[in-house]
């Protein structure tokens, strides 16, 4: 049976007897540990419809699987991936500010090709319109500001993307494409992620990133996380980002307070408490946060299962803060290779 691996960003700072080697079907939070996980096709899954279709998208990409590097780590475990990663993720919204339900996708898909060096990918995203649950900005070009309930920018990029360098502390990349619009929009991005442990089970990164977009200007966003682990199990994250761009005043910025809990084997539960803000025309915050959220891929293990229940505190114009609710489901499919 073939087998491929995949390191975290744990497994690629700690030493090798400190890393915990699990199978596939174990889950654990973001970028913890280093995963071993059995090739998939037909056996691996069943033999229904749902499962012939799956094996054939993933044969596309040349079968073999392993478990997405963190459970909820969508696009920087997808950077880390080695191969190629397509993730699809539907979300349903009953919000009660707005009274109405909302529905958006959001697609992304990172190809190594198999003629060229495992430092170059292709990169196509989009996403019918901004996440109102993203409190950090993205370093995509497609990404909504911190702090906005909707975004002009949401639509379809496609590019390329190269790592300058590949050590295991300081990762700089390298990108280029377009934003699908009318007109086209081409753009550049060059960012850095540097990983610097601290004792045994503390982790610190630090990723600025610069995006070029035409007609856009300059942006420039900054992420610090501090990850600490007290057990096996639990993973708590501190999480501090900046946004500024150039057609906007001021910078955005978000706070985030997060501990993963893993309950099983298949379901991870994430408590969050987060602030987001602007600093013009005076530093306020726009939105306090309370959340959890629920994780869950028991059915299959490319099938992924959310439910978010959240507390939200928007400031309206006469500076006051008022208590709403709102509810996310979410379904997410994976193919990887």
């Amino acid at each position: 049976m073939a087998v491929c691996l995949a390191g975290s960003s744990f497994a690629e700072v700690m030493p090798p007897e400190e890393v915990s080697v699990t199978t596939s079907a174990d889950v654990l939070p973001p970028e913890e540990g280093r995963y071993i996980g059995p090739c998939m096709g037909d056996e691996a899954f069943g033999r229904t419809w749902l499962d012939r279709t799956h094996s054939y998208v993933t044969g596309m990409l040349c079968q073999p699987s392993v478990w997405f590097d963190g459970f909820f780590g969508k696009t920087r475990a997808g950077e880390e991936w080695p191969g190629s990663l397509i993730r699809w993720q539907g979300a349903y919204r009953l919000d009660e500010q707005t009274e109405e339900t909302g529905y958006r996708s959001e697609f992304s898909a990172s190809f190594r090709l198999p003629r060229m060096t495992s430092k170059f990918r292709l990169v196509v995203a989009s996403e019918s319109d901004s996440d109102p649950t993203d409190v950090h900005p993205d370093d995509s070009p497609i990404a909504a500001p911190i702090g906005k309930g909707e975004s002009p920018n949401s639509g379809v990029t496609a590019g390329w993307k190269y790592y300058l360098t590949d050590a295991k502390r300081a990762r700089i990349s390298l990108g280029g494409g377009v934003k699908l619009e009318n007109p086209l929009k081409p753009y550049l991005r060059l960012r850095l992620r540097y990983t610097q442990p601290l004792g045994s089970s503390t982790l610190f990164r630090f990723t600025p990133t610069v995006t070029w977009v035409s007609e856009e200007g300059l942006n420039r966003s900054l992420r610090l996380d501090l990850d600490h682990r007290p057990s096996e199990k639990i993973l708590l994250r501190a999480s501090q980002s900046f946004s500024r761009k150039e057609l906007d005043p001021g910078t955005s910025w978000g706070t985030t307070l997060t501990l993963y809990d893993r309950l099983t084997t298949s379901t991870v539960l994430a408590l969050e408490t987060a602030a987001t803000g602007l600093s013009y025309p005076e530093n306020h915050v726009e939105r306090y946060r309370l959340t959890s959220r629920l994780r869950s891929n028991y059915f299959r293990k490319w099938l992924f299962l959310e439910f978010e229940p959240e507390y939200y505190w928007p400031v309206d114009d006469l500076g006051e803060y008022h208590l709403f609710r709102a509810i996310t489901f979410r379904l997410e499919m994976q193919f990887y290779s």
